[in-house]
């Protein structure tokens, strides 16, 4: 068992959790039982890391480590006794008829239920913009509750991915209240929705290079709703 917090593993560990070492070494750290179970599930599972309270066994490399290891290792206030490093994937293809992508959306909460929203109602590929939160931040992680395993996500230019999308004959829509299309008119099944950012909205470029805006008809009372809330409605109705 691993006690010391200075040994070299748990300080490679401890780098994990920054974007610069996730990317060097192609693997980053997730937190807690169903995390590590979901990512053993979709094949990407390296290596378990627990204490010896922990009674889990996966048919993975295992690090022991002591209950102060864990704790420097973890970013969380509730210190789990497992967690996982496992595999990053980079997909580079948009595959699917039905397509979202995310235009400098920054809130991890928010991309964490839209990766669930999008797994729930059939969609095949999120493009995340270069500008949008980092893919690996924990708590987009977390808030994924390990849908983001099972989700093929592209980060790339969106003018670059717009035009892929229309060389795939497939049209470009994006979220806006003012968007010329009703939702509750719309009768569509193959699409590229575009969600803007929580600050700015859809970028200008963005409505220049796509084919249509949506809008969500709702009670004049309310202004706007949650990037994430609209986002689900449009896949729901889409599905």
């Amino acid at each position: 068992m691993i006690d010391s917090v200075n040994n070299e593993k748990i300080i490679f560990y401890k780098k994990l959790r920054e974007k610069k070492y996730i990317l060097e070494n192609n693997m980053f750290i997730v937190e807690g039982d169903h995390l590590v179970e979901e990512a053993y599930k979709s094949g990407r599972l390296l290596e378990v890391i627990m204490d010896n309270t922990c009674n889990i066994k996966l048919d993975v490399k295992t690090t022991l480590v002591s209950k102060k290891c864990m704790e420097k290792i973890s970013l969380l206030k509730s210190v789990p006794n497992i967690m996982g490093v496992v595999k990053l994937v980079k997909n580079e293809s948009i595959i699917g008829n039905k397509i979202v992508l995310l235009d400098n959306v920054q809130d991890p909460g928010n991309v964490g239920t839209i990766i669930r929203s999008a797994l729930a109602f059939n969609v095949s590929t999120i493009v995340m913009s270069p500008d949008s939160v980092n893919i690996y931040n924990d708590k987009l992680i977390r808030s994924t509750e390990g849908t983001i395993f099972n989700m093929n996500i592209v980060v790339m230019p969106l003018s670059e991915a717009i035009e892929k999308i229309h060389q795939m004959g497939i049209k470009v829509y994006y979220a806006d209240m003012y968007g010329s299309i009703n939702l509750d008119d719309a009768d569509i099944k193959d699409y590229a929705l575009v969600l803007g950012s929580e600050g700015k909205g859809i970028s200008d470029y963005i409505r220049k290079e796509a084919d249509y805006g949506i809008n969500i008809p709702m009670n004049d009372k309310c202004e706007s709703l949650n990037v994430s809330v609209s986002g689900g409605i449009i896949m729901y109705k889409f599905r």
